[in-house]
């Protein structure tokens, strides 16, 4: 077919709009903060979500016949239960197919520039609207996935990062053990260049923003435009519109020779050949359409000094990250507006431009060898894709949409058939604490899973309680379990926010044969214990007492007791110091009584002891640190003169000291 053939051809495919089949019936949403409408319109009453983020998925019902507001046709879709709109400027229908018989010979032509199939759908659906668009192809001499292994392994570095103001995006962030701390649940976020906002993204997400083809769409394409100057469509009134509504809209730049914040993009443009609409996009992207403190001129130590690009802007901390990016413009003599516009541009121009990275793309994504990733002008890799947003409107706003822009789009070998977004919710699915009829399998979080119990063939039940380490997850399996047989496994779920499962077993034995835990013995009997003492008994308690109590609950267990200095010690008041030793057939376990007050250890608590608190205050004699803890009356955790008046008041009756 001639060239002249194929245009009219192309012309009538282009009338015949409505009569374009989709493949697909999946609708991705692929800008920020995009509304879903009630009706194919921008009015503010239409809005139904306005929160819709890149990768939000609605199922397509068909494609509208009007609409207004979009520049592309609206799509008609539904969201979860809901019905709506949402324009196609800021979504991909994927794998759209645009009738092959109107562009079979663009498919040919896009094949012979080198796109791949998964490529040539969202071309064809742009050239569509757009003829006057060229497409060119950057062969990119790496594996994709090796690309990604890069950008991820880059982490100490902060090479691939991502903003999250409230864990909305947990789901997005990497939970490597470098990056993440499932017991504690919390991120890491002191990267050098980012700041408390800022997360390392995981190899998923990366993978994401890395494919151009989540960005072939009507707005996000501009990520793929040459970022030279061109004085056919970079105009001064098309700069002007585009800081409509900005702080730099109408303002001067450098009072003292009355230039503009127009003519400071315009002069930074031609003269370092850079399109002035990226350097606007630039700027908004950096310290938003109000302006930042880093471009208010009165930072103390740098007043007078501007960074409109936050040009070696980092730090760990909001201030730190200003400092050097004043410190920095005052190296370089901006101490106007103008003169950090225009300086900026150089920077931009020069040190990525002119070596290559001449798109938004390839200023996030370092593709040139042979170190891969490390020349990025920016750690944000969401940065592109809302960067180009604000280009395509600036266009559209001055109706330059039909010119004749060029877009270099890269093409990595042995790219997947396609990727996609994770879910966004927390991934966290730990347990911090899991008890079984109130005694403790672990306090704290632990990666542990399994856990053994032996219990009493006579125990028909056991009461599970459980805490979780996210606020976020879900908890089932646990409270009241029935028992049944000599042995089972009960399992309690945790579900995490983004669906992540993590299952913790107790695998139960119940046998006339077994005895005990030694936890579950003193459990039962109410004695109370930390692991190493047993206290809370009243004063005058006969050790024999103790012993018959614990061999009544569990005959086959042995009991030994002991006074302080080891001697053997059968019967008599138990008092501070004396030892138990308990063992069953399955553990051994050895506790210290404490009887608080009882700092001389005689099973009393009388004149002798505050003596020895007062004379271990006044350092005329020191107590051990056993002795400490007898002393401590009061049970905080130091001996001082509370813990004297506390013993005297016991003694006199004034109030008696609670075990």
């Amino acid at each position: 077919m001639k060239k002249m053939s194929y245009f009219i051809t192309l012309i009538a495919a282009f009338l015949s709009f409505s009569l374009h089949t989709f493949a697909s019936s999946i609708i991705v949403v692929n800008g920020y903060s995009v509304r879903f409408r009630s009706e194919p319109n921008t009015n503010s009453s239409t809005i139904i979500y306005k929160e819709f983020n890149p990768g939000v998925e609605l199922t397509y019902l068909e494609t509208a016949s009007s609409g207004s507001g979009c520049s592309g046709p609206w799509y008609k879709a539904k969201y979860q239960d809901t019905t709506g709109y949402i324009c196609s400027d800021y979504a991909i229908l994927k794998e759209e197919e645009i009738n092959s018989d109107d562009y079979a010979e663009y498919r040919d032509y896009l094949k012979a520039l080198g796109f791949p199939d998964t490529y040539i759908p969202y071309l064809v659906n742009l050239h569509k609207d757009h003829p006057n668009w060229q497409f060119k192809v950057m062969n990119v001499d790496l594996d994709f996935d090796k690309m990604v292994s890069i950008e991820y392994d880059g982490y100490s570095q902060g090479w691939s990062l991502i903003e999250d103001y409230g864990s909305y995006y947990d789901g997005y962030k990497s939970t490597d053990s470098w990056a993440y701390n499932y017991l504690t649940n919390v991120f890491r976020n002191n990267y050098e260049g980012g700041g408390s906002r800022w997360y390392a993204a995981n190899k998923q997400v990366i993978g994401y923003y890395l494919d151009p083809r989540n960005f072939l769409n009507t707005s996000q394409i501009f990520m793929f435009e040459n970022l030279s100057y061109n004085e056919k469509y970079h105009t001064k009134s098309g700069i002007e519109a585009m800081l409509k509504n900005t702080f730099m809209d109408n303002k001067l730049a450098d009072a003292e020779n009355e230039k503009t914040y127009a003519d400071a993009f315009i002069d930074a443009s031609t003269k370092y050949n850079v399109s002035p609409y990226v350097l606007i996009s630039r700027v908004i992207q950096e310290v938003g359409a109000g302006g930042s403190t880093i471009v208010s001129g009165t930072v103390s130590g740098y007043v007078g000094y501007y960074n409109f690009y936050n040009i070696k802007a980092y730090g760990n901390t909001a201030e730190e990250t200003i400092n050097n990016g004043l410190a920095y413009a005052k190296s370089v003599g901006w101490d106007t507006p103008y003169k950090a516009i225009v300086g900026g541009a150089s920077f931009l121009s020069e040190d990525y431009i002119a070596q290559g990275q001449d798109t938004l793309y390839l200023q996030k994504w370092d593709l040139f060898g042979p170190k891969y990733g490390a020349h990025q002008y920016m750690q944000n890799i969401q940065a592109p894709a809302s960067e180009s947003i604000k280009t395509y409107n600036g266009y559209k706003n001055i109706n330059l949409l039909d010119s004749s822009f060029v877009f270099t789009i890269p093409v990595f070998k042995n790219m997947p058939t396609s990727t996609s977004l994770p879910n966004k919710g927390n991934p966290n699915n730990y347990l911090s604490s899991l008890s079984v009829n109130g005694s403790y399998l672990f306090e704290t979080a632990t990666h542990d899973t399994e856990f053994n119990l032996n219990l009493d063939s006579s125990s028909g039940s056991i009461d599970i309680a459980a805490s979780k380490v996210s606020s976020k997850s879900t908890i089932s399996g646990t409270g009241s379990v029935a028992l049944s047989g000599t042995s089972q496994t009960v399992s309690v779920v945790v579900t995490a926010e983004n669906g992540s499962i993590r299952t913790y077993n107790i695998n139960i034995t119940r046998n006339e044969d077994v005895s005990l835990d030694i936890s579950e013995i003193l459990r039962v009997l109410d004695i109370k214990n930390d692991g190493s003492y047993i206290y809370g008994y009243s004063l005058g308690t006969d050790i024999a007492t103790i012993v018959k109590a614990i061999q009544d609950k569990e005959p086959k267990a042995t009991v030994s007791t002991f006074n302080k200095d080891g001697a053997e010690k059968s019967n008599g008041i138990i008092a501070s110091g004396d030892k138990i030793n308990i063992k069953t057939d399955r553990e051994e376990k050895n506790y210290t009584i404490v009887i608080y007050g009882d700092a001389s250890s005689d099973g009393k608590i009388s004149s002798a002891d505050y003596i020895a608190v007062k004379n271990h205050i006044m350092n005329v004699k020191s107590l051990s640190d056993l002795e400490k803890i007898y002393a401590d009356a009061n049970k905080d955790g130091k001996v001082n003169s509370a813990d004297y008046i506390t013993i005297k008041n016991h003694i006199m009756d004034v109030k008696k000291i609670e075990q």
